[in-house]
Order: C-alpha cells, then sequence, then structure tokens
C-alpha cells in the first residue's frame, strides 16, 4: 500500500509539473489574446470616432478623414482576422491546461483517498 502511496504521489508530482507548465503556456496566450482584442477595440473607437465628426469639413479634410477611416477599417478587419485565426488554439490551450489541472487534482485526491483507508485501517 505504501508503495502504490508512493507511486501516486509521483504522478502527482509529474502531473502538477506538466499543469503548471501548461498554465503558464496558456497565461501567456491569454495575455496576447487579452491585448490583440484590446487593439481591436481601440481600433472599432477610432473608426467610429472618424463617423461622429459633425462639424463641417473643407474638400482636403474630407479626404483625410476618409483616407484616415478606411485605414482604421482596413487594420480592424486584420485584426478581427487574426482574432479569429487565433481562436481556435487558444480554446485548445486552456482545455490543455485544464485537462492536466484536473488530473493533478484527480491524483491528488487519489492519493489521500488511499492514505485514508490505510490510515482507518483498510488495505
Amino acid at each position: 500500500m505504501v508503495d502504490r502511496i508512493a507511486q501516486l504521489q509521483q504522478l502527482e508530482r509529474i502531473a502538477r509539473l506538466r499543469a503548471e507548465r501548461e498554465l503558464k503556456s496558456f497565461a501567456a496566450f491569454n495575455a496576447h489574446m487579452i491585448r490583440a482584442r484590446q487593439h481591436a477595440d481601440g481600433l472599432r473607437v477610432t473608426l467610429a470616432q472618424s463617423y461622429d465628426s459633425t462639424a463641417p469639413l473643407t474638400l482636403p479634410e474630407a479626404r483625410l478623414a476618409n483616407a484616415q477611416a478606411g485605414r482604421a477599417a482596413r487594420e480592424l478587419r486584420h485584426a478581427d482576422q487574426e482574432l479569429q485565426r487565433l481562436t481556435p488554439k487558444f480554446e485548445v490551450a486552456r482545455q490543455q491546461a485544464a485537462r492536466e489541472f484536473g488530473r493533478a487534482e484527480v491524483l491528488a485526491g487519489l492519493r489521500q483517498d488511499m492514505v485514508q483507508r490505510r490510515g482507518q485501517g483498510g488495505g
């Protein structure tokens, strides 16, 4: 029984190391996704502001505003495409981190159960 407890403890240690690695990787990916979303949100605000002007514009000002709005729209489209491209990979990373963390928790629970049974005189 002691050997099984030691084996579970070793497996739990390995699982915790793997979980820690996956969680760090996911945290970095999450930070990247947050920055990408903030960038896209900022571009949306910029684009909205370019159309919210109520002051009359001269022809050169209107051309400049139109060029700026076009650039903001292209950048926003690119940012949205990047988010769409990253989202499936983000979900996979999230699931892997959760799976590794869950595995470590299950092994810890099994080991604790075995220790309790041993303490109660069980086999």
